[in-house]
């Protein structure tokens, strides 16, 4: 019976945790906006414009 209540005890601990981490990553505070990004113009783009498509190039240095 006591190991029972052990696992039950942890089980419910566990599932408070993630709870918790959940909420935490997800507030309402953020606005949700546009993200958008400056081009080699200066040119604002926006990544949400269904009208136009968008790449990304995203380079790193390896060495």
């Amino acid at each position: 019976m006591k190991k029972w209540r052990m696992k039950t005890m942890i089980g419910f601990l566990a599932l408070f945790a993630m709870m918790t981490v959940l909420v935490a990553c997800g507030t309402e505070e953020e606005q949700a906006g546009d993200l958008t990004l400056v081009n080699e113009q200066g040119e604002e783009v926006t990544l949400s414009n269904k009208d136009r498509a968008t790449i990304l190039f995203h380079f790193t240095e390896v060495g």
